[in-house]
């Protein structure tokens, strides 16, 4: 309800800026072809759709259909749309806007974003949130100079603006002003300008565990208080709390390598070898993707469509990084939006086994048998699971179907070697 409330205001507003904006051109070669897949909003689109094709440079209607897909997260329509509708009106400021912040989202092109938004700030000078953005993707490509220039308008314009505060004070103690960023947050509540109160403590010589404590109580999700906080409790020797704070930090965030590392000394102190290993293989793998890709996954799910083929993607994600729970809640996602989508339920069924759940396992792979083109490594995984599941006459019927599908296929052999062996071992 309020997504569609939000929607609404959105659609309000730019009726109501837009009016003056209606250009008619010529050109009339744009053409918008459906894209959702979610059949609870394909009618929603339909109708958007078809408001343009009536009056096809219509720019109300044309940044309602972008502010559709904008929400539900199609970004390449939003973006082909916005271009278009600049090219109509080179005035259009809520274009520029939306096409920065798309573009700055997605970390694919910071210079585009930039230019997008540095036009729609020349336009429209005294928005709040056209600066704020501005300033966000000038902090995030470390541009600090035209990041505090931005800040100071929004601080002209609204001096107590908590959010350009502390975004200033980030800056100014990434530049080593430390002094500064101090004063500029020392009487504030707000929730960040904390965590940083807390990190300069710590800088200066000080123990902050009672400022983190706070914290942590009034916002209990805050992932870099948890993690400074569960380092001083190793430091006070308190290695269970510690392990269950960083746990609970990967489950939140399994790319967060920093957390994983404390684990790893954590399971290592404790003598926990298989955890210890486990950790090390998904740090490793982590370490590689290095920041940029890190990031890029971390934000997977919001920067892409509430389709089977994202979620599907997702759960890939986490199984190269070693966790397979993670993945199977998104590979059970790609089912409910895809119910014979044959991969998931294929890596499903493998998930399960290397948990030992064969039973469930078994009804993942019966149903890959409907869908799944290889259908010999199919029945060969039904009879390894057979087989763990101590139920011999089911396992020796998929061991028959594989091999008459495909005499070669490498399980199906396998498992029939050491079924011999086995046999000749009893004789």
């Amino acid at each position: 309800m309020k997504m569609k409330l939000i929607y609404i205001a959105h659609i309000l507003l730019l009726t109501i800026t837009c009016t003056v904006l209606e250009i008619w051109c010529a050109d009339l070669s744009f053409d918008i072809k459906p894209a959702i897949e979610n059949s609870a909003l394909q009618k929603q689109e339909t109708i958007l759709i078809q408001s343009i094709k009536n009056e096809p440079e219509n720019i109300v209607h044309l940044m309602a259909l972008t502010q559709f897909y904008y929400i539900h997260r199609y970004y390449p329509q939003s973006i082909s749309i916005l271009d278009h509708i600049i090219q109509l009106n080179p005035t259009a400021h809520q274009a520029y806007y939306l096409l920065g912040k798309i573009l700055g989202s997605q970390k694919s092109d910071p210079e585009r974003s930039l230019a997008n938004l540095n036009q729609a700030v020349k336009l429209a000078p005294d928005s709040i949130e056209y600066l704020e953005e501005l300033v966000n993707v000038y902090h995030r490509l470390e541009r600090y100079p035209p990041a505090l220039k931005h800040l100071e308008t929004i601080l002209q314009i609204e001096p107590d603006n908590i959010d350009a505060i502390y975004r200033k004070a980030v800056i100014l103690h990434t530049q080593g002003h430390v002094a500064q960023a101090s004063n500029l947050i020392k009487n504030t509540t707000h929730e960040h300008s904390l965590v940083l109160q807390a990190l300069i403590k710590h800088q200066q010589g000080e123990t902050p565990t009672a400022l983190y404590e706070r914290i942590l109580e009034k916002y209990p999700k805050n992932i870099r208080a948890r993690y400074e906080y569960g380092k001083l409790l190793i430091k006070q020797r308190k290695t269970d709390d510690a392990q269950e704070l960083f746990e609970k930090i990967i489950d939140d965030d399994p790319f967060y390598q920093h957390a994983l590392f404390q684990l790893v000394k954590i399971y290592s102190i404790k003598r926990e070898r298989n955890k210890v290993k486990l950790a090390k293989q998904s740090l490793d793998t982590i370490n590689r993707m290095g920041k940029a890709k890190r990031n890029f996954y971390r934000s997977y799910l919001r920067h892409h469509p509430d389709t089977a083929e994202t979620h599907f993607e997702m759960g890939l994600i986490y199984l190269e990084i070693g966790r397979g729970d993670l993945a199977a809640e998104e590979m059970k996602r790609t089912l409910e939006l895809e119910q014979t989508h044959p991969e998931a339920q294929f890596y499903l069924a493998q998930i399960y086994m290397s948990s030992g759940d064969f039973q469930t396992a078994i009804t993942y792979l019966k149903q890959c048998l409907e869908f799944h083109e290889n259908k010999a490594v199919i029945h060969s995984l039904l009879t390894q699971c057979y087989l763990e599941s101590n139920n011999v006459n089911e396992a020796h019927k998929h061991l028959k179907a594989a091999l008459k599908i495909n005499p070669q296929e490498p399980l199906a052999n396998r498992i029939l070697s050491i079924l011999k062996q086995n046999a000749s071992k009893k004789d």
